[in-house]
């Protein structure tokens, strides 16, 4: 059996702070922590491993820092959307969600690459965002499963849309900031998900942020542990976003 492991980033910069209103104006250069430490950290990281990712990034930072996302680009990254300024997904209208996908898509494309991926600030989907998506052009939603709730299987949302849901054990901010955990129970977690895929053959989806695994080092140390240990093991086999997709609609992987 074999676990097909896939790594993903989420938020760029002030964008989420700004949404939420925790600040009212962007950070000045040098106070700007998760954006001019964690950031670089990260990529260093998946850059001595090898590792390509899909990075979600808020439409706000796609204008406010160009020379940021061509650092993704020159490494082989690809760009997500993940709203305008990270607004809570779940809470919009259908116009406002059209809006704002609209403007972010237009914003990373001009300042970026087209983005055919989007992940749903909050983790939950829109009776309607599928149809927002397919209008859009998008092939991949990285969201929560449709049902919204935690886990699920790769499976087709529209002709040319499919979702490839996540589960909250793979994201760095549910263990580190909201269960208020340990490295080294996050650490055991992780390895315990990994191996419990590779037993049942199924996929897992990693989603760490800047200012949550990039600004710590002892968080830092935990991904490179995790990193090493799927690099190391022939029981992982490391996909992307748009290979895991391909893998599904080839029926090469049972879901």
């Amino acid at each position: 059996m074999t676990a097909h492991v896939c790594f993903t980033m989420d938020n760029l910069g002030d964008a989420a702070d700004l949404g939420r209103g925790v600040i009212s104006a962007p950070r000045s250069p040098g106070e700007r922590p998760a954006l001019e430490q964690g950031f670089p950290a990260l990529l260093d990281l998946y850059r001595r491993f090898g590792i390509t990712i899909t990075h979600f990034i808020e439409g706000w930072s796609a204008e406010a820092y160009p020379d940021y996302i061509e650092k993704d680009l020159a490494d082989g990254h690809s760009l997500g959307m993940h709203g305008w300024q990270h607004e809570l997904w779940s809470s919009l209208d259908y116009d406002r969600a059209l809006d704002i996908a609209s403007r972010a898509t237009e914003a990373i494309t001009r300042n970026g690459t087209r983005p055919l991926a989007f992940r749903a600030p909050g983790g939950k989907r829109t009776r309607f965002t599928s149809e927002i998506l397919t209008q859009l052009g998008y092939t991949m939603d990285s969201s929560l499963c449709p049902s919204g709730q935690d886990g699920g299987e790769v499976c087709q949302l529209s002709k040319t849309l499919w979702s490839v849901p996540y589960e909250w054990v793979g994201v760095d901010a549910s263990h580190w900031l909201w269960q208020k955990k340990g490295n080294e129970e996050v650490e055991h977690d992780w390895r315990t998900a990994l191996d419990d895929c590779a037993k049942n053959d199924r996929y897992m989806l990693f989603i760490w942020h800047p200012h949550v695994m990039g600004i710590d080092s002892g968080r830092l140390a935990i991904g490179e542990k995790v990193l090493d240990y799927v690099t190391g093991n022939d029981d992982f086999n490391i996909v992307t976003l748009d290979q895991l997709v391909t893998l599904y609609q080839g029926k090469q992987i049972t879901p």
